[in-house]
């Protein structure tokens, strides 16, 4: 096995076509301390667990009784690893070795050993074109209540770690501009007919539409999430409470592809 210190390709992306790369499912990509053993083994059974979400489009695998038994066999999967400096171009500091930098760890699972491992744990992959899925989010911070849009002012860190889940899933995303949603109130969101839905999710080319809201609790800060899918046969919601945007980001699109995946 070779050791290469590259770019990341395919994850270091900030969006996802709506035809994932077959390949870029069967990879993942984490944080790590240096670029050594050390670090990089135990990371393998995270890398593995992420690799898995993306694959299937389930969350939730990790919690099957089969799952932590095979991410122990997780090293004998991978089939190549490369490493990308995370402070490329700055020069390393007299008090600092390349022991000390972050590194994006990236690993390519085997096709056919994830695909058994998925199998016993009663899954299947999810190949070929992911949904479209179109966000409307009413944002409650500290300051103001908003819709986040793809050109309003406030929202950029939450675009971005959008940016960050749908590649965690490959579920591509698209966020509608302020003229879009200028007929819609934030208080207002959940009242939004199916028509006005329909009509959204048609001129924005999605196949789903996830409407959201994120509001800061300052009694136990961190951010409270609910999120539904009007559009879709069951509409049911869920949600996460006292966490960071990122993970709120996360349960949205990992929530919706688990609903959104097709039934084998």
């Amino acid at each position: 096995m070779q050791k290469t210190v590259l770019m990341a390709l395919a994850l270091c992306a900030v969006s996802v076509p709506a035809h994932a790369d077959d390949d870029a499912l069967y990879r993942s990509n984490l944080i790590v301390t240096g670029d050594r053993e050390e670090t990089r083994i135990p990371a393998i059974a995270e890398g593995f667990e992420l690799a898995a979400q993306k694959l299937t489009g389930n969350p939730d695998i990790a919690q099957r009784p089969a799952f932590a038994s095979l991410a122990t066999s997780a090293p004998g999967m991978v089939w190549s690893y490369t490493y990308h400096d995370r402070m490329f171009g700055v020069p390393i500091h007299d008090e600092q070795g390349t022991r000390d930098r972050p590194f994006d760890l990236t690993f390519q699972f085997d096709r056919k050993r994830m695909d058994d491992a998925m199998a016993a744990l009663g899954e299947r992959p999810w190949l070929g074109e992911r949904p479209k899925l179109a966000l409307i989010l009413e944002v409650t911070d500290m300051a103001r209540s908003y819709l986040l849009a793809a050109d309003s002012v406030h929202g950029s860190d939450l675009r971005a770690s959008f940016d960050d889940a749908s590649a965690r899933f490959a579920i591509p995303i698209t966020f509608a501009r302020e003229a879009d949603l200028s007929s819609i109130t934030p208080e207002k969101v959940d009242a939004i007919s199916h028509d006005a839905l329909a009509s959204l999710k048609s001129k924005l080319g999605a196949d789903a539409v996830l409407v959201g809201h994120l509001d800061w609790q300052t009694k136990e800060p961190g951010w409270h999430a609910v999120w539904r899918l009007p559009l879709a046969e069951e509409d049911r919601s869920w949600g996460i409470a006292d966490v960071n945007f990122d993970a709120a980001f996360r349960n949205a699109v990992g929530g919706a592809a688990k609903r959104l995946r097709p039934t084998f």
